[in-house]
């Protein structure tokens, strides 16, 4: 791709040869010089609709070498330098066409590049006028300006006012942040849980769609753990609202599973390299392990509005089992998010360490809290919803430990490849 924009480049030299040598080309152009704002106009123009600041500017050096903007090289750089600017202008469509149909952040920072060019260039436009940034440009190029050298003065040109531009911006960088954000709003649907790095433009491109699509798991992740905690805290509080909250963070996990099966589906049809065909069917099996995490904390949360209904409680030995469980099933939760973010195979060995105190806790929790209902200090319904609590934990480590054996296993699943579930708004 690289090579083919020098390729490129010479078609245009042959293409704009007889641009050079035209009088009227040339008073167009010098008329241009003299007016810079309207030169900036047209090099934004040029490059919106070549898409490519590089070709532009590319072009605008060929007309330069080859005499368009006249014979005083000098003169030919300050005319040449407006155009340039307004590339930095153009360029930033680009951006903006492919954040269109894009979530919240895309949009934003396609506006912060378009806010960091123009405003660049405005902060630039008085030196341009007066001529000094050319000046400027002359006096630090080592060479002496002529048909040889103004191409690349044009290019030093374009280097120095981006490496300003930069330097500028750069302790305002908070600022920017804050302005776009006030700027672009968030449609509805954007605030939503929901993936945010799923864009169809990359599957182009499978290593990188793979990338994101394992960000969004380690998102779904941390939801699937925010709808456990909640499930959790709900039975052990007799708290209403944290249960209610569970099943609203469980339509989060569906809205999860399905776009990234979705996607990883779609990623799929294209041609992929034998590693990304390899971690596939893996990812596809650990968004359903996490989505069945989400059931189970539903299943919790149903049990918990049972010991609600029936006024039941648990005895203090039956809170601090429950508690021991969530501590384990929650740092058994923090070694597997952080196994998927850094593919940390020591953290998934830590989680198996705690599936094995979790079956061990079932055990010995089933035991002791039958021993409980004998001797009469809870009553049979309450200790029937103290286990169904036990074991439901107990599926969630077993889900865990398959993500777990995942990353250890480096992605790869020698098992059955789950099944890609169709849906009528699978990305095309």
């Amino acid at each position: 791709g690289f090579g083919l924009l020098f390729v490129g480049i010479g078609f245009m030299k042959d293409a704009f040869e007889p641009l050079e040598h035209s009088r009227r080309v040339q008073e167009l152009f010098v008329s241009l010089g003299h007016r810079p704002f309207l030169a900036i106009l047209a090099g934004t123009g040029i490059t919106m609709l070549l898409q490519s600041s590089s070709a532009a500017i590319a072009i605008v050096q060929l007309l330069a070498v080859g005499g368009a903007f006249g014979s005083d090289w000098h003169v030919a750089l300050n005319i040449a330098i407006p155009f340039v600017l307004g590339s930095n202008i153009g360029t930033t469509i680009t951006a903006q066409l492919a954040a269109i149909q894009t979530n919240v952040n895309a949009r934003r920072a396609a506006w912060a590049h378009t806010v960091f060019n123009i405003a660049g260039v405005a902060m630039g436009y008085p030196f341009v006028h007066l001529g000094w940034f050319g000046t400027f440009v002359s006096a630090i190029c080592p060479w002496t300006l002529g048909p040889t050298t103004i191409a690349m003065s044009i290019a030093v040109a374009h280097t120095a006012f981006k490496l300003a531009d930069a330097a500028i911006w750069l302790p305002m960088a908070g600022l920017l942040e804050r302005f776009v954000v006030r700027v672009v709003r968030e449609r509805p649907g954007d605030a939503a849980m929901r993936p945010i790095m799923l864009e169809k433009h990359l599957l182009d491109t499978p290593e990188i769609a793979l990338e994101q699509s394992k960000r969004e798991i380690v998102r779904m992740a941390k939801t699937a753990k925010r709808a456990l905690c909640a499930s959790i805290a709900g039975i052990a509080e007799n708290d209403a609202r944290k249960l209610a909250a569970v099943r609203e963070i469980e339509d989060f996990i569906d809205c999860f599973q399905l776009e990234i099966t979705s996607y990883l589906s779609a990623l799929s049809s294209r041609h992929l390299s034998e590693e990304v065909s390899i971690e596939l069917p893996v990812l596809l099996h650990t968004v359903n392990d996490l989505e069945r995490i989400g059931d189970h904390a539903v299943n919790i949360a149903e049990i918990a509005e049972r010991k609600m209904d029936q006024k039941l409680l648990f005895t203090e030995s039956a809170l601090a089992e429950a508690d021991r469980l969530k501590r384990e099933v929650d740092q058994m939760f923090d070694y597997i998010i952080g196994a998927l973010q850094n593919n940390d195979v020591e953290q998934a060995k830590s989680a198996l360490t705690n599936e094995k105190h979790l079956n061990r806790m079932q055990i010995e929790f089933r035991r002791s809290h039958v021993d409980r209902m004998r001797d009469g200090l809870c009553t049979p319904e309450g200790g029937l919803i103290f286990i169904d609590l036990v074991d439901n934990i107990e599926k969630i480590g077993d889900h865990l430990t398959n993500i777990a054996q995942a990353v250890i296993g480096g992605l790869q699943w020698a098992g059955v490849e789950p099944k890609i579930a169709q849906n009528p708004h699978m990305i095309d």
